[in-house]
């Protein structure tokens, strides 16, 4: 026992003398490291790293094709949403405007010839101040700027706007206007609304009644 006591004592022994020693423990380290040595001194042959960034350089490439390729379709895209809405909305705004005008007429339609049988009873008395207080009345309201009563010899007998009384008709208004036997809606050469309401007595015209006025914003072209 004794003899493997002092041969176990001498490999320890001689252990520790061998780390101990620098290039035994030198040589340890090398063995240890040998692999990332073997692997540092491998290199990749240069086409490799040449192919790799080709790769790289391929892909940036094509992520900015996609990339402007879906901002290209956004933008077309929006540009036909905006235009779909453009043409919705004038045709709304169209047929807000066709159905207005024509509700409006009708109104005033119906106003002409109201205005008309009032008219009419203060003529036949050969009541024209009573029909100038009419006019004068009317021409207050939004956006009427003138009313006038022509006779049927085409003088103004009546006019809110008093620089025209001594006028004749002819030169202010056009035939269509004059000739008119029934009430219309016209339009004058700057594209003011002319209400044009004829006087009618049993067998003939008696007087006509032109209002002229700036329509509402919704009946402008």
């Amino acid at each position: 026992m004794s003899d493997q006591y002092t041969q176990n004592g001498g490999d320890q022994s001689k252990d520790k003398i061998e780390w101990s020693k620098p290039a035994s423990l030198w040589n340890i380290l090398t063995k240890k490291c040998a692999p990332l040595a073997e692997l540092q001194q491998k290199q990749l042959p240069s086409w490799s790293l040449l192919v790799f960034l080709a790769v790289l350089l391929l892909m940036f490439i094509w992520k900015q094709i996609a990339v402007n390729q879906a901002d290209s379709r956004l933008e077309k895209g929006q540009s036909q949403l905006a235009q779909q809405l453009e043409i919705e909305r004038n045709d709304l705004m169209k047929q807000a405007r066709e159905y207005a005008d024509s509700q409006y007429k009708n109104e005033e339609e119906r106003f002409g010839q109201v205005l008309a049988w009032a008219v009419r009873g203060e003529l036949l008395r050969n009541n024209l101040d009573q029909i100038d207080q009419y006019l004068t009345e009317l021409v207050k309201t939004k956006d009427t700027e003138r009313v006038v009563l022509i006779s049927e010899a085409g003088k103004l007998l009546v006019s809110t706007d008093k620089r025209l009384e001594d006028k004749a008709a002819a030169k202010i208004y056009p035939k269509e206007v004059l000739n008119q036997r029934k009430v219309a809606m016209l339009s004058d050469s700057k594209g003011r609304k002319m209400l044009v309401i004829p006087v009618m007595g049993l067998n003939s015209r008696l007087a006509t009644v032109v209002i002229t006025y700036n329509p509402p914003s919704l009946l402008k072209d």
